[in-house]
Formats: structure tokens, sequence, C-alpha cells
């Protein structure tokens, strides 16, 4: 459901650490909002776009933008965000104040996946036992069943 797209500075980061940012926004996302991991995509893109700030080039940032579904509490938007800047600071060594958290929030019905329109927060355990048995087979092989959700 969420969709997390990390831009990194190219070449300065080693897959582990890209796999730690991976792990570390999954599992923040998980924690703050009670939605399966198994619905949390991390895309890490690295580039050699050079960046302004202010007009002035800059190299010691990491981007990250993020479409969640809305209906999350502003306390857990922001409690979130706050603990994703602060191990990616941790894994990477960027200062906190270069990790840079842009959260979009989505109507649920915007947005469609596993072949099904979501469900607004709150709803993961009906949706989950509306689809398809070889869907939810599919799922619990990823370690997903309906009492796994913590909503």
């Amino acid at each position: 459901m969420p969709t997390y797209l990390c831009y990194l500075p190219r070449d300065r980061f080693s897959p582990d650490q890209k796999s730690r940012i991976a792990g570390a926004i999954s599992f923040r996302h998980s924690e703050a909002t009670g939605a399966p991991s198994y619905f949390v995509q991390v895309m890490i893109e690295e580039t050699r776009a050079e960046r302004y700030l202010g007009g002035e080039p800059t190299s010691d940032h990491i981007w990250i933008r993020a479409d969640i579904r809305a209906g999350r509490t502003e306390q857990q938007r922001t409690g979130m965000m706050t603990k994703m800047m602060q191990d990616i600071s941790g894994i990477t060594g960027v200062a906190q104040e270069n990790v840079w958290i842009y959260l979009c929030n989505l109507n649920p019905t915007d947005m469609i996946e596993y072949g099904h329109v979501l469900p607004p927060p709150g709803q993961e355990k009906a949706w989950f036992e509306s689809l398809p048995g070889s869907l939810r087979t599919y799922l619990a092989k990823l370690g997903t069943t309906k009492q796994d959700f913590q909503l």
C-alpha cells in the first residue's frame, strides 16, 4: 500500500546500507500504522542528478517521497517520519537535517494493489478476508494472515 521512493547519491552507500534503509522504512511504517510489512514498498534510486537548494548545489541530502493511504493521524505520520529520519541518519551517517521525507496522502479508493482497490485504514482484516483464497494463500507465504493485522 505505501510506496517509498528514496533518492540517494549514486555510489555512496553499500548494498547492506540500502537494505537496512528499506528495512527501517518498512518497520517504522508497520510500527506506526499496524499495516503488514508486505504492503510496504521501498524503491531506492541512486542518482547523479544535480540538486540545488536555494540555487546552490548540494550533494549531502537524502530525499524520500512516499504515497500512503490517507486516514493516519498527524501523530502517527509525524512519529513515523521522525523515527525513519533518525534510523536513516544512523545507517548512512547523513545528518538528520539532511534526510527529508515527504508523505503524500492518497484516498484508499485511489489505489489498487493485488488486483483490488485498497481498504480504508482499519478495514484491512475485512479486505484480506474478501480476497480470493489463492491470493490469501500467496500473501500467507509472505508471512501475513488475518491475525497479523494490528489495526
